[in-house]
């Protein structure tokens, strides 16, 4: 998690003003967002980049849902002024579009950004708190949370008997059935009502140039001897994704993410599916997957199909190395 702070003083409106300090009934609220990190270009992705804020706009709603009002900033910090009250604080960062005054809070959440919106050292965050009183000088945190999950891997080669002396090479690592958009509720939780899917089944293209290929897509062409690994440095970044699944591979329909390497094993076209069960943001999911065998022949087949792979799938809170929070 990420924290916004934000410290409370004296104050009316959106602006300083010398009259504000003079009524002990007003607050000045002053805003920073912690975890702030200069726009820099570095090789590789790094923490840094991952955790970066070059933009947010906080919004400040009643207790009743009513916009009171919303305080862009490029460097994270905000000042602003509040009457004693009860309010709801959302901000959001790294969006490049957001409404400047929507009407109520349901609103500014059911906005929708999309997965091609992300980029490393650019991530969409968002955060709430809620029903909090203004009354009095203070310092206060709202948490926001990237809306993308991490994939990492590590693939290994396990061949034995007359397997071990045959040519392997992975070709491709990539993820199928990435859901393109959400909300900033993230109401989407099974996104069957998303217009965008990127990878449906299999790897494709999006004619549009929109198609975010380096958060889905490594090309390797690498080959592997026996025992064998790799997966060093390799980051994949997707949206949620609690759909029910399904292995229909003649009409598309929302299904399971998953993580496919495609290979040749002496010539022959294979292909090795990890199915995540769901894909929560801000989730940092790892991939260990021990090849020792021919694979699919098709990304959508039902693992259950085969065994020529043993696949761990680690889950932890995407919080630079957070406790591990579940394995499956």
């Amino acid at each position: 998690m990420l924290g916004a702070l934000l410290a409370a003083a004296a104050g009316c409106d959106k602006e300083p003003c010398a009259s504000c300090t003079e009524d002990a009934s007003l607050r000045h609220v002053s805003l920073s967002l912690a975890g702030c990190r200069p726009v820099t270009r570095s090789s590789g992705v790094t923490v840094e980049e991952e955790s970066r804020v070059e933009q947010g706009v906080l919004y400040v709603f009643t207790r009743t849902g009513l916009l009171v009002g919303s305080y862009p900033s490029s460097d994270g910090r905000f000042d602003f002024y509040l009457t004693d009250e009860t309010y709801d604080f959302v901000a959001v960062v790294n969006k490049d579009v957001l409404p400047a005054a929507p009407p109520t809070r349901e609103a500014l959440l059911a906005t929708v950004t999309t997965l091609s919106e992300n980029a490393v050292g650019h991530f969409v965050m968002a955060g709430r708190l809620d029903s909090h009183i203004i009354d009095a000088d203070e310092k206060i945190t709202v948490e926001v949370s990237r809306l993308v999950a991490k994939i990492t891997c590590r693939v290994r080669t396990a061949f034995t008997g007359s397997l071990a002396g045959k040519e392997f090479v992975v070709e491709d690592l990539y993820l199928t059935n990435v859901a393109g958009e959400n909300d900033l509720a993230l109401s989407l939780a099974a996104p069957e009502s998303s217009a965008t899917w990127y990878n449906r089944m299999d790897l494709s293209e999006d004619a549009s140039g929109r198609h975010p290929s380096t958060f889905l897509h490594e090309h390797l062409d690498r080959a592997m001897a026996a025992c064998d690994s790799l997966g060093d440095g390799l980051c994949f970044y997707a949206y949620p994704n609690a759909s029910a699944d399904s292995h229909d591979r003649k009409q598309w329909g929302s299904r399971c993410t998953r993580f496919v390497v495609r290979s040749t094993l002496d010539g022959r076209r294979c292909y090795y599916p990890v199915t995540l069960p769901q894909v929560l943001p801000n989730r940092h999911y790892h991939i260990d997957l021990t090849i020792s065998n021919y694979g699919l022949e098709h990304p959508e087949d039902p693992e259950s199909a085969y065994a020529p792979v043993a696949a761990v799938i680690s889950v932890e809170d995407w919080s630079d190395g957070g406790d591990s929070q579940g394995l499956f």
